[in-house]
């Protein structure tokens, strides 16, 4: 209809009323013309009226002329049709209101879902061009993935012709102080060139320049938009002022863009707030200058992220890598023993990598909820159909077409279909926000999903190929209509044709079927979980509250300052009323990634050209009690551990294991970072631990060594400032967070605390991945077999009422209760087990799409398999047998009057 049409249309269509009111005045106007006309002629006055009547012809039948000839009728029509779908909806408000919820359900959870992957997965990095950028990293031996040295940095920099420009940066915590509230906030230590290698420039103010970024250096910092809103109001004075960071000032050079954030601040422990210069060189870091390396490469401290040259891959990088790795075993730089290798892993896939497949293999899932619901309604509504099969043979007798009857069907559809947008809507913003609200923002942007124009146009994008899958057979039913068999007959039937039986008996076996391959989707992921979780941490995680703290130098000058902090704090929290133990650690299990150490342990010999290295762990006395740390052997850290006590350290099993090959720990010497028989003092074992998974539940465990914050400082003297108090109690841990900050508000005001979380938290975040993709999947699920046992529910009793005179005859004839109850069974057990068959096929082919996340459970796990085939078989039988209960109680005598 081209626009003219269209706008005549609506014109006519706007002023249909007073149209309609000139023409009945004209119509009139011309039959009192003809009547004086006649009565002129010499005719009565009431013969003169009816002869004009007559000769002007059918009043009713002409204004329809008129007003198809001015337009617009198309459009009232439809307008009404729409208006007696909605009163014909309203009067089967059950069935209605069954069909809104399903098709609810089926584009809520499609458009919730779709928030979710295109906040992962296909919103673009906050980088100029992402695709060109990469991180770099080293492994070796038992370590699948860990830091770049200086030395590595600086021959990649210089040998390896794919990476454009490379630049370091380290990550860590700082205290903004200087106001009324202390803060503690995520910070990074970054080269001058790792803005200009992510393609990032502050909206205000500058980056680092090479002079501010060298050892000894001016202390300048660049803060996030996030940061600068919420802390400085966005105050633009602020900028090239000073700041005040761990107690010192430093000139703020700039403010970075909304959004930005590193690489690695993805995750759980939110976005880098403050940036400083990493101030460091080849010479502080002990390499040497150049692409020249010292033997093992170096002390591995720092991430690297590197901008590709134009027209390089990253497979080319890794490739060159490989090659230059090669070359310096050869020049036994490293050792063929150590296994080392360096790689890149394109930053997108860094972001998202873990959760993509998850994502994409849940959206398939909620597409196949979509499909079950479509499915659903469209049998829904060929029962309806069945019913007004009289209706449309009426309106077929008093002549409307099938097209006028088919677009009414689609107008019923497309009603419900706006409904279910409307609650599905509804339901994606709950489901958006209860992903939110469940913890499940560990997982990589999850955070960043909104609900927005966007989704909203996609909800009505679904909610349209809705109405046109669910109106295609109901519609298709007005094809098989014959009028004169449906008004001799209907009357008296309520069945269906084979034929039309069959289409819903389809429907239902495709539910059941895909049913079957969402809840053995889920059961596998409900395995991994639960196989997941019984992973033994090597650490208690119950009952334990975290906070982080940090003692800047600028307070506690020295390592007896520090040390006496946490003696105070540890003493002063011990004494709260509920709390079992207290302590304070480096790092937390399962929430950072922990390095190793170079050591020398007395009496092992490492292999040539390899190191003996210990992921080094220290904490204060009471920090391992804390923490659930098992006991093998010895004793723990105590307070006799101090600055002047002999030096005293505490290893885990793998230590003993690798190192002392069977021999007693204890009383065992190790160096930390030298060689036996120098002048530093060496710790002796007072105690074996239980190995714990430090980096990931399902890490290789390496030899690790604890001592405490006093100890370290004497050897190898390093002060360790920033700590994670940990306290144990037998009741609610989160009840303990305001008494604590209450003691720490009093030991120091000027300390802001951070990151307060409980283990058990921290463990469930180690999981995020497989747990939401369990939850989703579990939910969708439980979906799909609802809308499966709607639909057998839905097959039985239409059966049953097909059948109602066969039963009623039977009875009669003496068949029993329960023969005419299996009789009734039959048709919803028949649709199941064809629709488990071959929901088991389907579910046997597609559940290796699941393969990565899986975790203990094969994807073709018989258990589960037959655990889902019960499940859903007895559903099935719910749903059929209280409808086959009517079969079995129908009256012969009224059966038989009726006949």
């Amino acid at each position: 209809m081209a626009w003219s049409s269209i706008r005549s249309a609506l014109e006519a269509l706007i002023g249909r009323r007073r149209a309609d009111r000139e023409l009945a005045e004209e119509i009139r106007h011309h039959l009192d013309l003809e009547t004086e006309y006649r009565i002129d002629q010499g005719e009565a006055p009431k013969d003169a009226r009816q002869t004009a009547i007559r000769a002007f012809g059918n009043t009713t039948r002409v204004a329809e002329e008129v007003r198809d000839e001015r337009g617009g009728s198309r459009i009232e029509s439809v307008l009404k049709d729409l208006a007696f779908a909605i009163r014909s909806l309203r009067r089967d408000a059950g069935l209605t209101t069954i069909v809104v919820l399903a098709l609810g359900v089926g584009i809520g959870a499609a458009t919730a879902l779709f928030a979710v992957v295109r906040s992962a997965l296909l919103t673009p990095l906050p980088y100029e061009n992402p695709a060109g950028i990469v991180t770099v990293w080293s492994a070796w031996k038992d370590v699948d993935r860990t830091w770049l040295s200086y030395d590595e940095y600086e021959a990649w920099q210089a040998e390896i012709p794919a990476f454009a420009s490379i630049a370091l940066f380290a990550s860590g915590a700082v205290n903004l102080t200087g106001g009324d509230q202390p803060e503690r906030v995520r910070s990074a230590q970054v080269g001058a060139d790792l803005f200009r290698v992510l393609g990032v420039t502050p909206i205000r103010g500058r980056g680092f320049t090479e002079d501010e970024d060298r050892p000894g250096g001016p202390a300048v910092a660049v803060i996030s938009h996030e940061l600068w809103s919420r802390r400085f109001g966005a105050d633009p004075a602020i900028v090239g002022g000073t700041i005040e960071v761990n107690g010192a000032s430093a000139s703020l050079l700039g403010v970075l863009p909304p959004g930005f954030k590193l690489p690695l601040d993805f995750g759980a422990d939110g976005a880098t707030d403050v940036y400083l210069p990493l101030a460091t060189d080849a010479a502080q870091q002990g390499a040497v200058p150049g692409p020249a390396m010292n033997p093992g490469g170096g002390s591995h401290n720092f991430y690297a992220v590197a901008r590709l040259a134009p027209g390089a891959t990253a497979a080319q990088a890794d490739a060159q890598l490989r090659e230059r790795v090669a070359g310096f075993v050869r020049d036994n730089i490293y050792t063929a023993a150590f296994g080392f290798r360096a790689f890149t892993i394109p930053v997108d896939d860094l972001v998202s990598g873990e959760v993509r497949q998850p994502l994409l293999v849940l959206l398939g899932a909620v597409g196949i909820v979509l499909l079950i619901a479509c499915a659903n309604v469209a049998g829904l509504l060929l029962v309806r159909g069945e019913r007004r099969r009289r209706e449309l043979a009426v309106r077929t007798a008093l002549g409307a077409g099938q097209a006028r009857l088919v677009r009414l069907l689609f107008i019923e559809t497309g009603v419900l279909a706006a409904a279910g947008a409307v609650a599905g809507i509804v339901i994606a913003w709950l489901t958006v926000a209860a992903i939110r609200q469940l913890g499940m923002t560990s997982l990589p942007r999850v955070a960043e999903a909104r609900i927005d124009p966007l989704l909203l146009g996609v909800a009505l994008l679904i909610a349209t190929l809705t109405a046109i899958l669910t109106g295609i057979l109901p519609s298709l039913q007005v094809r098989q209509l014959d009028p004169a068999d449906e008004l001799r007959e209907s009357g008296h039937r309520a069945s269906a044709g084979k034929g039309r039986l069959r289409w819903r008996q389809t429907l239902v076996t495709a539910e059941i079927a895909l049913a079957v391959v969402l809840v053995t989707g889920a059961g596998l992921l409900v395995r991994t979980v639960r196989n997941l979780l019984a992973l033994d941490p090597g650490f208690d995680p119950r009952g334990v509250l975290t906070m982080r703290l940090s003692t800047p130098s600028t307070w506690y000058g020295d390592s007896a300052a520090v040390a006496g902090f946490w003696n105070t704090l540890t003493a002063e929290v011990g004494r709260i009323p509920g709390v079992r133990s207290v302590g304070a650690v480096r790092l937390l299990p399962l929430a950072t990634d922990m390095g190793d150490w170079g050591m020398a342990v007395e009496g092992y010999t490492p292999p040539p050209n390899q190191g003996t290295p210990g992921d080094w762990q220290i904490v204060t006395p009471g920090g391992l009690e804390a923490m659930g740390y098992r006991l093998l052997e010895g004793r723990l850290l105590d307070s006799g551990d101090d600055l002047n006590g002999p030096l005293a350290m505490v290893v885990n099993r793998t230590f003993v294991d690798r190192y002392l090959g069977g021999r007693s720990a204890l009383g065992t010497r190790v160096l930390i970072g030298s060689s036996l028989g120098l002048a530093a003092p060496p710790y002796h074992i007072v105690g074996v631990v239980e190995d714990v998974h430090h980096n990931t539940l399902k890490s290789t465990i390496k030899p690790g060594f604890y001592v405490t914050v006093a100890q370290f400082a004497r050897a190898p003297g390093s002060t360790i400032r920033s700590l994670s108090l940990a306290i144990r109690t037998d009741g609610d841990p989160k009840a303990l967070i305001a008494p604590v900050r209450n003691v720490v508000r009093q030991v120091d005001p000027r300390l802001p605390i951070s990151e307060i979380r409980t283990m058990e938290e921290i463990v469930g975040a180690s999981i995020a991945a497989p747990h939401f993709a369990m939850r989703l999947l579990s939910s969708f699920g439980i979906i799909a077999l609802g809308l499966a046992a709607i639909g057998i529910f839905g097959i039985v009793s239409h059966a049953v009422a097909v059948r109602r005179q066969e039963f009623g005859i039977r009875a009669a004839l003496g068949a029993p209760p329960i023969e005419l109850l299996r009789a009734g069974l039959w048709p919803g057990l028949r649709q199941t087990a064809a629709g488990i068959a071959i929901g088991t096929a389907l579910a046997l082919g597609l559940t290796g799409l699941l393969s990565r996340v899986l975790e203990g459970v094969s994807p073709t796990d018989p258990l589960t398999f037959v655990a889902v085939i019960l499940l859903t078989g007895l559903v099935a039988f719910i749903a059929s047998f209280l409808p086959a209960v009517r079969a079995a109680r129908v009256p012969p005598g009224s059966v038989l009057r009726g006949d």
